[in-house]
C-alpha cells in the first residue's frame, strides 16, 4: 500500500458544509469559522464533525462531482450527513467518480494528536473485504474504517418486505434501501422502523448533481410511501420572473421541485413544516430534514427524528423506513450536558425587563436566537438540558422557533430539553433524573451572549454607519403570529411606506391564513414584499440581494445572521423585529444592542447610538 502526502487543515471547531464551503471552489466561506478563506480541495480536512445544516450532504456531492473535494476528512465523531454525499456519489454516479474522499472517525484522543500537523500521509488498504484507511502521523500509523465503504454484514436485520426491496433490480426502491443500509452501517444499526411522515430538505438547487439525482429517482419509478412535505426550494415557483430571478437558476430550481413533486411529495415548500396542519405529534416516529425543523420537532413537539441528511431523506420517504438509531430511542433522548442560564437570567435579563416599562417584547425576541446560537456552541455535540428559561415571563412558540433555528446552526444534536418548557422535561421526577444523569455542567455568561451578538451582528464596522439596504425576515418562514406582529409594529410606528426594501419569506399556507385575516393586504400597502416557496438561505444573489458589495442586510434571524455573510458576501446586521421595523421606517438601524448587555460589553461591541 502506498501512502500519499497531503496538506492538513485542522480545526477544533465543527463545520457546516452548507453555508460553510463553496461547492464550486472548495473554499471555506463561513466567516465565523477559523478556517475561513482556506481551500479544502485535495487537502486532509480535520474537524470534530459537521454541524448545522442537513444540506451538507448536497455540498459534499457537488464537491465530489466538481473535483473539489478534500482528499480525506478526518473526524473526531462519525458524521452521517457528510458521508451521505459520498455514498450518493457512489450509488448514483459511480461511473463518473474516479475516487471518493476517505472519511474516517478517529475519536477524541487520536483527533487531538493530529493538532499541529502540517501534512499527513493517507492510503487505502482493502483487507479481507474490509476497507481500512491508514493515516501516518509523526511516523505513527493510525488505522480507521472507511465510513463510505463499511461492510454491511449481517448486523442490520431486514424483514421479508425489506428483503424483497433489497433484492430488486436497480429500481428507485432498491437504490434507496441500499443507500439507507450503508448509512445505517455508520450508526451500527441493527433494525429498521417505520415512519409516519417525511420532510425533504434536499429540494434546494445547489448544482447539477442534486438535480440529476432527483430526476433519476423519477426515471426509476420512485414514489414516496408516506405523507411527505417539501422544504423551501431555491426560487418562488410562481413569481420568480416578477422578482427578477435569473432564468437559468429558476429553470434548474423548478426542475428540482418538479422532480420531487413527481415522486409524490406535497406542494408545501416551507422550512417550517411544524406550522402546517400535518405537523407531527408527541412520540411520532418521523424522518425530517432541515436543521431547524428537526430541532423543533424533536424538542418542542416531542416527535422523533434524527438530523437526517439531504438525499437520505427522500430515500427514507420512498421505503418508509429509517434505522432504529439515536433519538428515535428512549435511551438516546437523555441529556448529556446541563446548560445553566439561571444566573444570567436572574442577574441580567429579568432586571432589564422590569426596568424597561416600554418593553414590547423586543428584549426577549433578541435573547432567544442569541441563546440558541450560544448553547449550540456550548453543548459539545451532546443533548443539552437547559435550566433557568422557565423564569422568563413568556416563552412563546415563536421564541422557541427562533431558538431552534439558531441552535441548529452551531449545534450537532437534533434535540434539546428546556426544563419546565419542552414536553419531555416538564415532570419533576423525570427532570430530576435528567439532572442527576448529567456529568457536565456549563453556565452561560453575559460574556457568552456578548460574543454571540458580536458574531451575529457582524456587519457593523463603525459608530456612524447605521445604513440598512434590505430588511430580511422569515428565516425560518414566518408564522401567522409573526405576520400579525409585523403588521401591528408597522402600524404602531406610523409607517405609511417603508423607506428601505423589506422582504419576508413565508409558506403558501401561512400566506393564505394572512390573506383571510387581512394582514397580507396591509403589509403590501406598507410596501413589504412577500415571497413563497423559498427562504433566505437559498436567496443568494441579486436582484433580491442588493447588488452593492458593501450593502447591509438587517435580519432578526440568528440562523440567517450566521449563514448570510458566507452565502451572500454582504454585510449582515442583527436585531429584533422591532429594530427591523424601525429600520424599515427610517433606513437606519438605530438600536442593535439589547439593554441587558452591560455597558462595558456594549461599548466594546460599538453600539450604534
Amino acid at each position: 500500500m502506498q501512502l500519499h502526502k497531503h496538506d492538513v487543515l485542522y480545526s477544533e471547531v465543527s463545520l457546516s458544509f452548507w453555508g460553510g464551503i463553496d461547492p464550486s471552489s472548495g473554499e471555506v466561506i463561513d466567516q465565523t469559522h477559523p478556517l475561513h478563506g482556506e481551500c479544502v480541495t485535495d487537502k486532509i480536512l480535520c474537524i470534530p464533525s459537521g454541524r448545522g445544516s442537513c444540506t451538507g450532504s448536497q455540498v459534499m456531492l457537488e464537491l465530489i462531482l466538481n473535483g473539489k473535494a478534500p482528499k480525506a476528512i478526518i473526524l473526531r465523531d462519525a458524521d452521517a450527513i457528510l458521508c451521505t454525499g459520498g455514498i450518493i456519489a457512489d450509488e448514483f454516479f459511480n461511473e463518473e467518480v474516479d475516487m471518493l474522499p476517505y472519511i474516517v472517525a478517529v475519536g477524541g484522543e487520536v483527533f487531538a494528536e493530529l493538532r499541529g500537523s502540517h501534512y499527513l500521509e493517507v492510503g487505502h488498504n482493502n483487507s479481507n473485504g474490509q476497507q481500512i484507511v491508514t493515516i501516518r502521523s509523526k511516523n505513527k500509523d493510525i488505522l480507521a474504517d472507511d465510513l463510505l465503504n463499511l461492510p454491511l454484514g449481517d448486523t442490520l436485520y431486514l424483514d421479508e418486505k425489506e428483503m424483497d426491496i433489497d433484492q430488486g433490480r436497480g429500481d428507485a426502491r432498491n437504490l434507496a434501501l441500499s443507500t439507507i443500509r450503508r448509512i445505517a452501517a455508520i450508526y451500527s444499526a441493527t433494525k429498521m422502523i417505520p415512519i409516519k411522515s417525511a420532510h425533504i430538505d434536499g429540494v434546494t438547487f445547489i448544482g447539477q448533481g442534486g438535480l440529476r439525482f432527483a430526476q433519476k429517482l423519477v426515471e426509476l419509478g420512485g414514489k414516496v410511501s408516506v405523507p411527505t412535505t417539501l422544504n423551501s426550494q431555491s426560487v418562488d415557483r410562481r413569481r420568480w420572473e416578477m422578482l427578477g430571478v435569473d432564468e437559468k437558476l429558476a429553470a434548474n430550481a423548478n426542475a428540482v421541485g418538479d422532480a420531487y413533486l413527481s415522486l409524490g411529495c406535497e406542494m408545501s415548500f416551507t422550512c417550517a413544516p411544524y406550522l402546517l396542519p400535518s405537523a407531527p405529534r408527541l412520540g411520532d416516529q418521523i424522518m425530517w430534514g432541515e436543521s431547524n425543523a428537526v430541532v423543533y420537532s424533536n424538542s418542542v413537539i416531542g416527535a422523533r427524528t434524527e438530523k437526517y441528511a439531504d438525499y437520505f431523506d427522500i430515500c427514507a420517504a420512498i421505503v418508509g423506513l429509517v434505522p432504529e438509531i439515536g433519538v428515535h430511542l428512549d435511551s438516546q433522548r437523555q441529556p448529556g450536558i446541563i446548560i445553566d442560564t439561571t444566573k444570567l437570567i436572574e442577574k441580567h435579563i429579568l432586571p432589564s425587563i422590569v426596568e424597561d416599562s416600554s418593553d414590547d417584547g423586543t428584549e426577549l425576541e433578541s435573547l432567544f436566537p442569541l441563546l440558541g446560537w450560544t448553547i449550540g456552541n456550548l453543548s459539545s455535540g451532546k443533548i443539552p438540558l437547559i435550566l433557568g428559561m422557565d423564569m422568563l415571563p413568556i416563552v412563546s412558540d415563536d421564541n422557541l422557533k427562533s431558538f431552534c433555528a439558531a441552535f441548529g446552526t452551531t449545534g450537532k444534536s437534533p434535540l434539546f430539553h428546556m426544563a419546565k418548557v419542552t414536553p419531555e422535561a416538564v415532570n419533576d421526577d423525570i427532570l430530576k433524573g435528567m439532572v442527576d444523569g448529567c456529568r457536565d455542567n456549563v453556565e452561560v455568561t453575559i460574556q457568552d451572549l456578548s460574543h454571540a451578538h458580536a458574531m451575529l451582528d457582524s456587519g457593523k464596522n463603525n459608530h456612524s454607519d447605521s445604513r440598512v439596504d434590505l430588511v430580511a425576515l422569515g428565516n425560518p418562514h414566518l408564522s401567522i403570529s409573526e405576520l400579525k406582529r409585523l403588521t401591528d409594529l408597522l402600524h404602531q410606528n406610523g409607517v405609511n411606506k417603508v423607506k428601505v426594501d423589506v422582504v419576508a419569506t413565508l409558506s403558501r399556507h401561512v400566506q393564505s391564513l394572512g390573506l383571510e385575516r387581512g394582514y397580507i393586504k396591509k403589509l403590501e400597502e406598507y410596501g413589504v414584499q412577500l415571497i413563497n416557496d423559498t427562504c433566505w438561505c437559498m436567496i443568494c444573489d441579486p436582484p433580491i440581494i442588493p447588488v452593492e458589495q458593501n450593502a447591509r442586510i438587517l435580519t432578526n434571524s440568528g440562523k440567517y445572521a450566521h449563514y448570510g455573510p458566507g452565502l451572500t458576501n454582504r454585510k449582515i446586521r442583527f436585531g429584533s423585529m422591532f429594530d427591523c421595523v424601525q429600520a424599515a421606517k427610517t433606513g437606519e438601524l438605530r438600536l442593535s444592542i439589547p439593554s441587558w448587555l452591560p455597558r462595558k460589553f456594549a461599548s466594546t461591541l460599538k453600539r450604534i447610538k
